[in-house]
């Protein structure tokens, strides 16, 4: 009896057993399967309620592509409901005429409920990546708000200090160089950016599930310091939803700065024409510990601001072993001939001809000013394809810490 009874426990054990194994099975083809169908065609309900006059237009939109509408309706009785298809997850806006859009994130099998009250916005849904982005929204506009009023109050106390100098001037305790160099901190303190937050999301190992993780990808810039974190990033991501065109996108974006890095081409040989009609030779700065090729432009103001700082710091860097060599992407010669005069940017100014221009687009990506190159002179080794600004105080010191690692 005692042996019987014995075998019965273990089989039920057993059962038991197999039972939670299969359910564990289903939950993770369940799993396996939603993620798949993100990169599927699906059905939609969006049910909404809004402050809009009746008969107002409401529509879905591309979110990257506002052109494409998918479908509209009408409101009534303060109501309206939003259905279709399409062909794949991804973000959308909802657009009530007369408001700024709504940005949500739909895919399949997901309630979505949204209210809108004299322009606010509240959705109510049983979508993972659309709570994903509220909640990541939220917290970007949190610490926008956090930035701002720093950014006022920084500017306050710079006021109220920069006022109180002659005072303090007179009495001669050091209170006015104290002032000096509080003014002075806070001007040279770098406020956070919310674009960070970004970055932060998508290198937290939480979101590996989250469509938002590949999406991210396009408010981030690659460059030599961070390609291989965004790198592993991408590798850790759910496999099924590496099938989704956002995957696809961050994955291109990634690999071009990797294969860039990784197999560097070297500066080109170019033969543009300085102020005095003389060709480039860059055997001329060869001896140079780094050589900085910026690109600007005399029809852009933004871009001759910053090359007229850069040009007022090229003794500090000539003190480092560094020298400038400036590129106009221009395309009017006298404009361009006026203006690198009038900023007396020397014979190290160059005007790059129809060719060597897309030469620099198409092998670093310059296609804006201003955009600086930093290169190793003696073996034309691109070292940065995004230098620092010039027109950031730390600017010499960051060249300097440059050199020294590289």
């Amino acid at each position: 009896m005692e042996i019987t009874g014995i075998m019965k426990c273990v089989n039920f054990l057993c059962l038991i057993a197999v039972l939670a194994l299969g359910t564990t099975s289903c939950s993770q083809r369940t799993e396996s399967e939603k993620n798949a169908a993100i990169a599927k065609s699906f059905s939609y309900t969006i049910t909404g309620k809004t402050t809009a006059p009746d008969g107002t237009q409401v529509s879905l939109v591309d979110h990257d592509n506002t052109l494409q509408q998918f479908v509209k309706t009408q409101v009534t009785n303060g109501q309206f409901v939003l259905e279709g298809e399409l062909a794949i997850a991804g973000f959308y806006d909802i657009q009530i005429k007369g408001m700024k859009p709504y940005t949500l994130v739909l895919e399949g099998g997901g309630d979505y409920d949204l209210n809108e009250e004299h322009g606010k916005f509240t959705l109510t849904t049983s979508s993972s990546n659309a709570k994903d982005f509220m909640q990541f929204n939220a917290k970007y506009q949190q610490r926008e708000q956090e930035e701002k009023s720093k950014s006022t109050n920084k500017s306050q106390r710079v006021r109220q200090l920069e006022s109180q100098l002659p005072l303090m001037a007179a009495k001669n305790d050091g209170s006015y160089e104290k002032a000096v160099d509080e003014i002075q901190r806070l001007s040279t303190t770098e406020a956070f950016n919310p674009r960070t937050l970004y970055a932060d999301f998508i290198l937290d190992s939480t979101h590996r599930s989250s469509l938002l993780l590949p999406y991210f990808f396009k408010y981030v810039s690659l460059d030599q310091t961070n390609y291989k974190k965004f790198d592993v990033a991408l590798q850790g991501f759910d496999v099924e939803l590496q099938k989704h065109p956002y995957f696809k996108f961050a994955r291109e974006k990634v690999d071009k700065v990797k294969d860039f890095y990784e197999n560097m081409p070297v500066f080109p040989s170019i033969t543009p024409m300085n102020v005095q009609r003389d060709t480039l030779n860059l055997n001329d700065v060869s001896k140079s510990k780094m050589l900085i090729a910026a690109f600007w432009k005399a029809s852009n103001g933004n871009s001759k601001a910053d090359i007229k700082m850069l040009r007022t710091k090229e003794a500090q860097l000539n003190a480092l072993g560094v020298q400038v060599v400036y590129f106009s992407l221009d395309k009017d010669l006298d404009k361009w001939t006026k203006a690198s005069k009038d900023l007396a940017l020397g014979k190290q100014s160059y005007f790059l001809n129809y060719n060597d221009q897309a030469t620099m687009e198409n092998n670093f990506g310059i296609d804006r000013t201003p955009s600086y190159l930093w290169i190793n002179p003696e073996t034309l080794e691109i070292l940065s394809l995004n230098g620092e600004d010039p027109a950031m105080p730390k600017f010499v010191t960051k060249v300097k810490e440059f050199i020294g690692k590289n």
